[in-house]
């Protein structure tokens, strides 16, 4: 018989933090595992690199709001006073986590989890290393990721000399021309990396080229047939349209923004290309959602088991919030052993959740934590003024949700 006492949330951020919340507030007991000390948090320039639609990010809040969430309502009450400042949000949370009658909060490190309990793991981007490492040794290896890679991007290419499929375009590659592009990068590497004693992170261009010859060919390079490719290459960089510049896939380095461009430039078509974002690493540990969890957060493998905010395949603050709220209602469902209701494809935070668990994703290392993708905002209504557009964009999404919290509060046991 499982251990349904009480819910073990294990991470203190702004996901576990609306979860545990959530959860307590409809009359269970909670236990929250943190050990973590505030710090300030730092901007990511190259993470945020797409354009967020202001407008989106009010939808989605306003779902919250609709929703009942727990630090929508602290962050709106820190807003009539003037505050406004994310740290500030968290530090509330967590205080009100640690007053609540139904939440024990235990100041200590959880290195593994006991599956007869019902866990929820939203430890966010510095999940405990033996925490992980014991996620790893249940999951495998390549279904938790422990960095979070950031794609260079470019323009100003020469793109007569590429393949075009849609707007994406490939650089096929012949042995002689990807093997004098790996030699570029080992010979960057020595000089930079090896030269000072450190190693290369796992998931960059140079991990790779260091490891095996073929390893960037066997993992984001591999040939693709093409049809306006007079023959198979042996290798084919990627390159993905975003907005006015393309994304190379893989291309992920700890190398200086001058060595990177060396490389590029050892490419043919790159001569004049202008390297708009430098590849980086982030220190950032996620599961592959699309192949470890259902669309309800909940663990493919251990049905005790769900996932939360970042570690479970979202970023952002908001984003966490959602998400940790709606993991709290799958729980609530599961503890209760309820049918698991699905949220609406036609609201923010239902279309990021199959964005996450649908991705079309082949290759295990491609999969990265996403923002929410606004492109439910897309209407094919014409609309005489934004104002009206938005006006009926947050009634769609009231409307859609009022539907989804009557089938949670009714919903048919399994």
């Amino acid at each position: 018989m499982k251990n349904r006492l009480f819910v073990n949330v294990i991470g203190c951020g702004y996901a576990g933090c609306e979860c545990a919340l959530s959860l307590a507030e409809k009359g269970l007991k909670v236990h929250v595992f943190d050990d973590r000390d505030i710090v300030k948090r730092q901007d990511d320039e190259g993470l945020e690199f797409a354009t967020k639609k202001q407008f989106a990010d009010k939808l989605l809040k306003k779902e919250l709001e609709f929703l009942g969430s727990k630090l929508i309502k602290i962050e709106k009450e820190l807003e009539s006073q003037g505050l406004c400042d994310s740290q500030i949000l968290l530090e509330k949370a967590r205080e009100k986590v640690k007053n609540n009658p139904n939440i024990r909060f235990f100041d200590m490190t959880v290195k593994e989890l006991n599956f007869d309990e019902i866990n929820v793991v939203a430890t966010g981007p510095q999940t405990n290393k033996e925490l992980f490492d014991h996620l790893v040794q249940t999951f495998g290896a390549r279904k938790c990721f422990d960095c979070f890679p950031v794609f260079a991007m470019v323009e100003n290419l020469d793109e007569k000399l590429f393949c075009h499929k849609g707007e994406n375009l490939y650089l096929p590659l012949s042995y002689n021309e990807y093997i004098d592009f790996v030699n570029t990068i080992i010979l960057k590497l020595n000089f930079e990396i090896l030269a000072k004693g450190n190693m290369p992170a796992k998931a960059t261009i140079e991990y790779m080229a260091m490891k095996d010859k073929d390893m960037l060919r066997n993992e984001y390079m591999a040939p693709i047939y093409l049809e306006n490719c007079p023959q198979r290459p042996y290798a084919i960089l990627k390159l993905e349209k975003t907005g006015q510049v393309y994304q190379i896939s893989g291309f992920s380095s700890q190398l200086s923004t001058e060595a990177q461009k060396a490389i590029l430039l050892s490419l043919k078509g790159f001569k004049d290309c202008m390297l708009v974002r430098a590849g980086q690493t982030k220190q950032n540990c996620y599961i592959n959602a699309p192949y470890m969890i259902n669309e309800f957060c909940q663990s493919e493998k251990i049905s005790n088991l769900f996932f939360a905010g970042n570690i479970a395949g979202v970023f952002g603050q908001t984003e966490s919030i959602a998400n940790g709220l709606y993991v709290a209602n799958n729980v609530f469902s599961y503890y209760n052993e309820k049918r698991f209701v699905k949220l609406p494809d036609k609201t923010c935070l239902g279309f990021m959740m199959q964005k996450i668990i649908k991705t079309n994703n082949f290759n295990y290392s491609k999969f990265e934590p996403i923002f929410a993708d606004y492109d439910i905002i897309e209407s094919e209504q014409k609309f005489a003024s934004q104002f009206e557009k938005e006006k009926f964009l947050i009634f769609r999404s009231k409307f859609l949700l009022e539907k989804y919290k009557e089938e949670l509060k009714n919903g048919k046991y399994v």
